[in-house]
């Protein structure tokens, strides 16, 4: 894979690679007499399939590099964007306006002849995070507060699932947050952490990388507690505006820092003002009263008393003889101040539910814990751990558990996972009884890591994969696919660049519903046959190698699930997989296609070549297979499954251990 051409700037992020493309297709600078694009025009599109490429490097997630390589595709395959040969001699000889061009796209262009996204560079990221690591550290408590207000205004905060995105702001905007922003601000950009950009007749700070939001964790953790703020001030409204939502008056002054508040978070603060004042009226005489205002009006609480008074709520929660009511109070409070919540080995076992449910502790930390009762319900514990808990009736529903870790718990008793988001969770060494699946539904149970292959019977018995078919996710991919089909029969292309970009729709088809499994009713097949029909008309045109070797496995891992009457049937499609994936090798150096190629030499009875192929994609190249796991399930025999369940860490589900483990739920600690 080329590297992009160094003079090329990436965009800033997603949304601003997106507002580059909306603002592109709709001032195309075109010449009115012909209706032709303008010299113009055409470099204006050229920078912009550069730049867009460029920042690949630093979109880390998968939706986001989707997004901008179909950007990046539309423009490239775009009647505009195609050479027309012998254009400029013509408009010479006919004496046409030499500003005019016919094409946008120079034939020369050797950037990346490919035009894939560059891939993503966490060095980029982590290195300014570090950057920013270091600037913070030098700050005293009242700038490191400037800097972390400065920053939340540079984003915007959606009131859904949303991703955060950007909110470049003029600096003169930001100054008022206090005294010493300006020096602050240019210590961000010296750092890398902002840069600043010429905005109509003024300049505008941003986040130089929107992936800062995710991979620098000082950053990550203020983020957490200014989303924080908007979930409590849903629930307030989904309570009616109840009174006992209501804030504690030591968060409220916190909150009313943050910048760019929505009304409704607004209404909540000063609901939340309001009531305290109320209680402390009637509770308190007027001298009392006055006095807690002005420790109300200080942050004098949570710098000095807040980290105080964890040390003794820590020392309460780990008191064997405290009662587990009183845990679940103290674990709500360490989290509602944003203290670190690590207790390992905790013990919450009494039959009484515990409601911790909302919780904002990313991170925490619940290893070898003892947990029974207890709800997490719509809680955020993104990279939390439970590995060897031991679980009983525990309620994760719709719960934020990306990239959460359930290694080696025993499940004594129903662990629901409804709507949870557990991308990238793992569950290496689950135990669970088979009358006791976890529950998954509506949850894409699949995108998880570390299911053994008998787990993923069980899963699949109790979430068969043709109710797949009905995930919201992929009913959208579909839906985008087909959108993008009917886009591109209107938009006038001509029968080249149409055919181009219907091979690609197709093998795009063709792959989501393979990796989902839907391929029964014979829609995939016969997609990947028409994008590979495509390829093989066209195998002479340049740049078009890495379509062709990416359908070539498509094709192939439709081929490898698709059900056969008889052995002699379902070795010539394994015969035809291994060489179309052989053949896309050739040109994608990718371990899954290695992994893939593995699964077809081992059925075809070649098990060297096979182990061969299966350490380049695992040890080598750090491949993790998921789908494939479950959609060839049958095919992994013999010493090649253990091979790929050594390699990967996977074991037989078992059981062994699990009933004594139980048994301490009820004993005495």
């Amino acid at each position: 894979m080329m590297a992009a051409n160094q003079h090329h700037e990436p965009y800033l992020s997603m949304d601003a690679l997106r507002h580059a493309h909306e603002y592109l297709f709709d001032n195309l600078p075109i010449n009115e007499r012909t209706g032709s694009l303008t010299e113009s025009g055409a470099k204006q599109i050229e920078e912009f399939i550069s730049r867009a490429i460029a920042t690949g490097a630093v979109l880390d997630t998968l939706v986001d590099r989707r997004e901008a390589q179909g950007l990046i595709d539309y423009w490239v395959a775009s009647a505009f964007t195609k050479p027309h040969p012998g254009s400029f001699a013509q408009a010479e000889s006919n004496g046409a306006d030499s500003g005019v061009v016919t094409s946008q796209r120079d034939p020369t262009y050797k950037d990346r002849p490919d035009n894939q996204l560059e891939p993503f560079d966490p060095a980029v990221v982590d290195e300014a995070a570090k950057r920013g690591d270091d600037f913070v550290q030098r700050l005293s408590t009242k700038e490191t507060d400037l800097v972390r207000r400065v920053l939340l205004g540079l984003l915007n905060f959606p009131e859904h699932d949303e991703e955060i995105s950007s909110k470049p702001t003029r600096r003169e905007e930001l100054n008022k947050f206090g005294k010493g922003v300006h020096e602050l601000l240019d210590g961000l950009k010296n750092a890398g952490i902002l840069v600043e950009r010429p905005a109509g007749e003024g300049e505008e700070l941003s986040l130089a990388y929107l992936a800062l939001t995710r991979r620098w964790h000082w950053l990550a953790k203020e983020i957490d507690k200014r989303q924080n703020l908007s979930d409590l001030a849903l629930s307030w409204i989904g309570s009616n505006r109840s009174s006992g939502a209501l804030l504690d008056w030591r968060l409220i002054r916190r909150f009313r820092e943050y910048g760019n508040l929505k009304q409704w978070e607004t209404d909540f603060i000063n609901a939340s003002s309001r009531w305290n004042f109320i209680k402390l009226g009637v509770a308190v005489t007027a001298a009392l009263v006055i006095g807690v205002i002005a420790l109300a009006s200080s942050s004098a609480y949570e710098k000095l008393y807040v980290p105080i008074k964890s040390q003794s709520v820590v020392q309460e929660i780990d008191d064997k003889g405290t009662p587990d009511a009183t845990k679940a109070e103290d674990i709500r409070w360490l989290t509602t101040y944003h203290q670190k919540l690590e207790v390992q080995g905790l013990r919450l076992v009494e039959k009484a539910s515990k409601d911790l449910h909302g919780i904002a502790a990313a991170g925490a930390q619940f290893k070898e814990s003892k947990l029974r009762n207890v709800v997490f319900d719509e809680a955020t514990l993104a990279s939390a751990s439970f590995s060897g808990a031991v679980l009983d009736n525990i309620s994760f529903k719709k719960t934020r558990l990306y990239q959460a870790n359930f290694d080696g718990v025993y499940l004594c008793g129903q662990a629901d996972f409804s709507g949870a988001d557990i991308t990238g969770a793992s569950f290496k060494r689950m135990k669970f009884r088979d009358d006791n699946v976890p529950i998954f539904a509506d949850a894409p149970w699949w995108q998880a890591k570390g299911w053994g292959f008998d787990q993923i019977m069980a899963l699949e018995k109790k979430y068969p994969r043709n109710e797949i078919s009905q995930n919201d996710r992929l009913k959208s991919l579909l839906a985008k696919n087909v959108f993008a089909r009917d886009v591109y029969e209107k938009s006038g292309l001509n029968k080249s660049d149409k055919s181009e970009r219907m091979a690609f729709l197709d093998n795009e088809k063709a792959w989501t519903l393979a990796t989902y499994g839907q391929i029964a009713d014979g829609q995939a097949e016969a997609a990947a046959l028409a994008a590979m029909n495509y390829y093989e008309e066209t195998k002479d045109r340049a740049g078009l190698a890495r379509s062709a070797a990416g359908t070539a496995d498509t094709l192939a891992y439709i081929l490898m699930q698709k059900p056969a009457k008889d052995d002699e049937e379902e070795k010539g499609n394994f015969t035809k997989a291994a060489a179309l994936l052989e053949r896309a090798l050739a040109t994608l150096d990718d371990a899954e296609l290695n992994f893939r190629y593995a699964v077809a030499l081992h059925v075809l009875g070649q098990d060297e070549r096979a182990k061969e192929q299966l350490r380049m994609a695992i040890p080598e190249k750090l491949y993790e297979p998921t789908h494939e796991l479950l959609l060839l399930h049958k095919h992994f025999t013999g010493p090649f499954k253990v091979e790929v369940m050594n390699l990967t860490g996977k074991t037989d589900r078992t059981t062994e251990g699990l009933d004594k483990l139980c048994k301490t739920l009820d004993s005495r600690p």
